[in-house]
């Protein structure tokens, strides 16, 4: 009994040191201005002249995977729908994570001119100013053709472990060069202990040269 309530306690807590991550805000060019449902409807941030997409963060991070739009337009309202575009999301996640896993969740319909991208490039940052090496995750034939009209396309993105707060998602658009439909990109890891800024000293080494400090003055003072 004392064992299996063990390991259940090590797997409950596994599970959540590994949990989705909450990203604090994401940017990037708001999709189309059509029929009231192809943008991010549910932006709180800023939207400047250029259409860009700051500060906040809406339908990307609404927690909707998934939704059937065979009943229409208005159905497309959890996704955002970008046509003949290559854009770019940069997540803040809030915090530095050690990322193990980054997936997305598309639409996919040929008969409305949707379908996924091409490749999907990855770039990690811990400061939102520098931005290390690309990931660049290529689908092939079989993944950019999920299904049928109204299928999704969920892809895992991330080929390697990798420790960020920024994430730059760079959406690839394929050799049809028309819509892409994203409903959200979901992160996966646990808190770092890496920081920006270079390294801070554990605190038992700062107290040690403290101490250090202390005694070579008090060692000072007894030989004046």
């Amino acid at each position: 009994m004392l064992r299996t309530a063990t390991a259940f306690c090590a797997a409950l807590l596994a599970g959540s040191a590994n949990a989705s991550i909450t990203v604090s805000s994401y940017a990037m060019p708001d999709g189309a201005n059509l029929y009231g449902a192809y943008y991010d409807n549910a932006y709180t941030g800023t939207k400047d002249l250029s259409g860009f997409l700051s500060g906040g963060k809406g339908d990307l991070t609404d927690g909707v995977l998934s939704v059937s739009v065979a009943a229409g337009y208005g159905a497309w309202l959890p996704y955002v729908l970008w046509d003949g575009q290559s854009p770019v999301i940069t997540s803040d996640l809030g915090g530095v994570f050690a990322l193990t896993g980054i997936t997305s969740y598309f639409k996919y319909y040929p008969q409305a001119a949707v379908y996924l991208p091409a490749n999907i490039g990855l770039r990690f940052s811990l400061d939102g100013l520098s931005y290390g090496a690309d990931q660049t995750r290529t689908f092939s034939p079989a993944d950019r053709v999920p299904g049928g009209d109204d299928s999704d396309g969920i892809e895992a993105l991330l080929l390697a472990p990798a420790n960020a707060r920024f994430v730059e998602v760079t959406l690839n658009n394929g050799p049809e060069d028309r819509w892409l439909a994203l409903s959200e990109v979901v992160f996966d890891g646990a808190a770092s202990s890496v920081v920006t800024g270079g390294a801070v000293p554990e605190p038992g080494t700062a107290a040690l040269a403290l101490v250090s400090l202390l005694g070579l003055g008090l060692q000072r003072l007894r030989q004046r």
